[in-house]
């Protein structure tokens, strides 16, 4: 879209504004009595799709005339043309387009332990996705809330914002403007219904942020798609059994999906940053150290796994020659490496 377009849209939006509260604000001598009329006659055409503008419920808008001139509704159609606009109830001041001179604040998202294992389990849904990518800041005042997996991705969920990662681009066939994100990144805007949405590409998946209550502008969301990266599991640190079943031979070690492998005759032990376990139904049971553990069987082979710190730690016999007993008690000898 040109930029004479979005300008001489933006100026006729001013003068037609709808902006929550501005009739408190603008109390007494600020305010002149008129008369005028919803006009439902008028349609809206952006971009060569039909618009409807609506207010932040959803309920739909109509322009209002007065004395031959159409007054539009600025929120609405500032976010039809991807144009940010705020309004500062105590100066009484609407800014249309970004407000350079008062950049974001970014803060730091700290994830606990529970929302880390959360992320991680949320990705281990998606074969061939499980590595886990998430935000790493968002905007002052804004707030985690929640992580899952539905669709073919995962979404967090912000007090102001989503934040969507997929295999999937969903911006695809869609009318869109690209823009450069401060890394060098090429992302683009699109919107497939009533809130513009930011898509950009990030190793093998797409990474997509929009702000559903629109609080947020394009520019705080584009900082924020700067933060966007994988989630460091901190696996360095080297777990490994102390123990083997007499008779039994350790065989190899190796890295191999997302996490490390030790091969031995009649045993396989893998430790990772993800519970393989989760999706399947159980029987739990307590190892004699009083860690809880879980028995599943994803295929033909029992497996048994534990948390252990960081990490979940699973122990089977592929060959089916060590009982459960046994796999038991060698997995109380898994520890850390000194």
């Amino acid at each position: 879209m040109k930029k004479n377009l979005k300008k001489s849209a933006a100026t006729m939006m001013v003068l037609g504004m709808t902006l929550t509260g501005a009739a408190g604000v603008f109390a007494g001598t600020q305010l002149e009595k008129i008369s005028a009329y919803l006009n439902h006659g008028i349609s809206f055409n952006v971009d060569g799709a039909a618009y409807t503008p609506t207010d932040g419920n959803g309920n739909k808008l109509a322009p209002i005339t007065y004395n031959n001139s159409t007054y539009l509704p600025v929120r609405a159609i500032a976010d039809a043309l991807h144009v940010p606009v705020s309004y500062d109830g105590k100066k009484g001041q609407v800014t249309i387009g970004e407000a350079t001179s008062n950049p974001s604040t970014l803060t730091n998202v700290s994830y606990s332990a529970a929302q880390k294992e959360a992320i991680q389990k949320a990705f281990a849904q998606f074969d061939g996705f499980e590595t886990a990518y998430a935000p790493q800041q968002s905007v002052s005042g804004d707030t985690f809330k929640s992580v899952g997996a539905g669709g073919d991705g995962v979404s967090f969920i912000f007090s102001h914002m989503k934040v969507s990662v997929s295999p999937r681009d969903y911006s695809d066939g869609y009318s869109s403007k690209d823009v450069k994100l401060t890394n060098g990144v090429t992302a683009k805007w699109y919107t497939p219904d009533q809130t513009g949405m930011l898509t950009f590409q990030l190793d093998d998946r797409y990474v997509t942020l929009s702000s559903p209550d629109h609080k947020l502008t394009q520019a705080q969301l584009e900082q924020v798609a700067v933060s966007v990266q994988k989630v460091n599991s901190n696996i360095e640190t080297a777990y490994a059994p102390q123990h083997m079943i007499a008779g039994d031979a350790f065989k190899s070690v190796g890295a191999g999906g997302d996490g490390v492998n030790f091969v031995f005759n009649q045993m396989n032990v893998t430790v990772s940053p993800k519970d393989y376990s989760f999706s399947y139904d159980g029987k739990e049971v307590k190892l004699s150290n009083g860690v809880t553990a879980k028995w599943y069987t994803p295929d033909k082979t029992d497996m048994l796994t534990f948390k252990l710190d960081d990490r979940y730690v699973t122990l089977s016999s592929p060959n089916n020659t060590l009982t459960h007993t046994q796999l038991e008690q060698m997995a109380v000898s898994v520890q850390k490496l000194k």
